[in-house]
């Protein structure tokens, strides 16, 4: 984004900081600042908090040489402007452009003393305005605004009277508050919390909806309505813990395509041995296209376009997914892959529609059978085996790494074992070296929302502090003062 970086310079400047007052009793914090200004304006597609507090303890920045330090002594020299304690606020305002990039960004930061921070901006090198009990001033595309105990920090794309634009915001936060969904939302815990408001992010998007019959404009609007996606992430002890929750309206729910197995017959389709990676799918494929082709035909037409090959079978089939395949999938890669052979052993199970089983007895079945041990198809499944020993038979079952009880239960699982792979033959550089010190990554997903977990190998240090330790070792002889 363009002048992100004085836009984060500033924020950091204005948000970082000391400890915690009591509000007045007129006195709103930040949280329910935000909570009034979603309610006043639809524009809000993503909001949330992030914790910087609990971000910079958990990482333990003070014990990094030098720059613990520097970073500690600028915090102290914001004694008594703004709190850290209270997590900084956020708003990203739709329409979003095609980089990602939000129309608007405002951030909301608890003030302790406004007199103090003004005086600090100043320092700084900032003209101060003032106008209505408020300080305000911009630089760019960004702009601060300081009323009693709320500083604002605005970003937007297109030119724009700060002023007004301040003055606005200053007088929406003191609206109505929103409750439901999105209260729920930001009484979320973690050190990111985010929410994003399906009904505004449909509201305010200019891509292909657009071009949607009224019918199913209507539709749309009725499914969307106070549907919200919850997210956390969280640095833990030992692991980093991201996790989604669709809060959805009744019938968008009602829309959603996973199927979840208590059996997990997916993954007991996929014979046996020791897999480093696996991959299940379970998903109702007519719910699947029902939905993409009534309100999103250019995504399905884009799905297919990236088929390649496979393409052509999807083509064949009336451009019906179901007659292709039944939903379910699954796969596992056995042992570490081959650098100079190519993959490594594998297990793969898929089952197929009425044309997706005619086109593999015809086509696909004769082909596999050239190179792999194991080439099965009973009824509707098609099991593959690299070796036959490996092949699903009466009782037999994937031997499942740590993190990986659960595979093939949600609609979709992903994990991979990495004490099991060797990676010393890639060159990561940078916070990428924390791959090496990581035991396992799991993903899950279903119709509720999904589970991301990085698991490190060591359990009782904080993941981010893990991190810190990996930077500064790759520091050490590059930068003077990192030398311990």
């Amino acid at each position: 984004m363009k002048n992100f970086f004085p836009f984060f310079s500033i924020l950091i400047s204005s948000a970082l900081v000391l400890f915690s007052c009591s509000n007045g009793p007129d006195e709103r914090t930040p949280g329910e600042y935000l909570s009034a200004y979603i309610k006043a304006n639809p524009d809000v597609v993503t909001f949330g908090k992030i914790d910087i507090h609990s971000i910079l303890e958990k990482a333990e920045y003070r014990s990094v040489p030098k720059f613990g330090i520097v970073a500690h002594g600028y915090l102290q020299s914001l004694a008594g402007s703004v709190n850290l304690k209270t997590p900084v606020h956020f708003a990203l305002e739709g329409p979003f452009l095609e980089d990602g990039t939000p129309k608007t960004i405002i951030a909301f930061v608890e003030t302790i003393n406004k007199d103090s921070l003004a005086s600090k901006l100043m320092e700084q090198g900032y003209d101060l305005e003032e106008s209505e009990g408020m300080t305000y001033f911009s630089s760019g595309d960004v702009s601060v605004g300081i009323k009693n105990n709320l500083s604002l920090i605005i970003s937007k794309k297109e030119k724009y009277d700060a002023k007004k634009v301040l003055s606005d915001v200053f007088a929406d936060v003191r609206k109505e508050l929103s409750d439901g969904k999105v209260e729920e939302i930001l009484e979320g815990e973690g050190e990111i919390v985010t929410g994003v408001s399906i009904e505004n992010l449909y509201a305010t998007s200019n891509t292909s909806l657009a071009s949607l019959s009224t019918k199913k404009k209507k539709e749309l609007k009725e499914m969307a309505h106070d549907s919200y996606i919850k997210s956390t992430l969280n640095f833990e002890n030992g692991q980093l813990l991201m996790q989604s929750e669709n809060l959805f309206s009744d019938k968008l729910m009602s829309t959603m395509f996973f199927r979840s197995d208590s059996d997990a017959k997916v993954a007991k389709r996929l014979g046996k041995g020791e897999p480093i990676m696996g991959f299940s799918m379970n998903m109702d494929v007519r719910k699947f296209q029902e939905l993409m082709d009534n309100y999103s035909p250019e995504s399905m037409a884009n799905l297919v376009q990236s088929a390649g090959p496979f393409a052509m079978f999807y083509v064949m089939s009336g451009g019906k997914l179901s007659n292709m395949i039944n939903g379910e999938l699954g796969m596992a890669l056995l042992g570490q892959p081959d650098m100079m052979e190519g993959i490594s052993d594998f297990n793969f199970f898929v089952g197929l529609g009425k044309q997706g089983k005619a086109m593999a007895q015809q086509q696909l079945i004769p082909m596999l059978q050239e190179n792999m041990e194991h080439v099965e198809l009973k009824g509707t499944e098609l099991t593959v085996a690299s070796k036959k020993s490996n092949a699903p038979s009466p009782g037999s079952e994937l031997t499942l790494p740590e993190g990986s009880d659960d595979f093939g239960m949600k609609g979709m699982h992903f994990f991979l074992n990495l004490e099991k792979v060797d990676l010393s033959t890639f060159e990561f550089e940078g916070p990428a070296t924390l791959i090496n010190q990581l035991k396992y990554v799991t993903f899950e997903m279903d119709n509720e929302g999904s589970t991301l977990i990085l698991r490190a190998k060591k359990d009782n240090v904080n993941i981010l502090k893990q991190v810190v330790d990996i930077l500064v070792k790759e520091m050490k002889g590059k930068v003077s003062g990192i030398d311990s």
